[in-house]
């Protein structure tokens, strides 16, 4: 029996309202903003499906229109650290194409998606026509480098249960009610620097102090604070 993959129907042009959603385009007219847009391509991608791997070329930087994208790690033996979720009016992919030409990453839709990409010679011509594009690619970059000194500070200064928290919380003001259902335990555990197992525990302790309720399909914050709190805990 033969089976037959469908390919999402591809969207064909990238709407303006989803470019002032990203930190790139901050401050630029519409008249830009339309040309900018005639200079992306569409690529739909299946849930599930690997959009690079670690050290392939770095030709495009892509922007999430809808969907959810993981940036990860993963070490010779196999374990995986999830870096970041890209979530709708995020972008990825600079980090390659701006440093070596190589991904440091790889990147892989956890549900069906749909991304634009601007390559990287079209990126180049609007970093030399419009200043203001230099300045909000610094402030992403800067951004992005705060977020990695926190990921590093988690996985070094945090227990299990702190870490498990702030994603918690991190993950609730992008939608969590969406995010949960997605993201599964290895997920989790990926994201955080541990094993499922752990995960399980932490969010079954989690859910005895009140903080969530949990289950197979959903978790619910119920307390923000008591969350702060085991966060913010050693």
């Amino acid at each position: 029996m033969v089976t037959e993959t469908v390919t999402p129907a591809p969207e064909t042009a990238v709407s303006t309202e989803l470019l002032r959603l990203s930190p790139y385009f901050a401050g630029f007219d519409d008249g830009i903003l339309a040309d900018i847009a005639r200079m992306m391509k569409p690529r739909p991608v299946a849930r599930h499906e690997i959009i690079w791997l670690e050290q392939e070329p770095a030709k495009t930087v892509y922007f999430v229109a809808r969907g959810l994208v993981k940036l990860f790690k993963t070490s010779p033996g196999g374990k995986e650290q999830i870096l970041k979720l890209a979530y709708p009016g995020d972008c990825f992919g600079h980090a390659g194409v701006f440093n070596g030409g190589h991904h440091p990453e790889s990147a892989q839709a956890l549900v069906e998606s749909h991304l634009y990409g601007i390559t990287k010679s079209s990126l180049g011509v609007l970093l030399t026509e419009h200043r203001q594009l230099a300045f909000n690619v610094i402030k992403a970059l800067a951004t992005e480098m705060h977020h990695y000194m926190s990921l590093v500070e988690d996985l070094s200064l945090r227990c299990v249960r702190g870490r498990l928290a702030r994603m918690l919380l991190a993950q609730g003001t992008k939608g969590a009610g969406d995010t949960s259902l997605v993201l599964t335990r290895a997920d989790m555990a990926a994201m955080t620097g541990t094993v499922r197992e752990v995960i399980g525990k932490s969010l079954k302790s989690l859910e005895e102090s009140g903080a969530i309720r949990y289950n197979r399909r959903s978790i619910v914050i119920r307390d923000r604070e008591a969350l702060r709190a085991i966060m913010s805990s050693v």
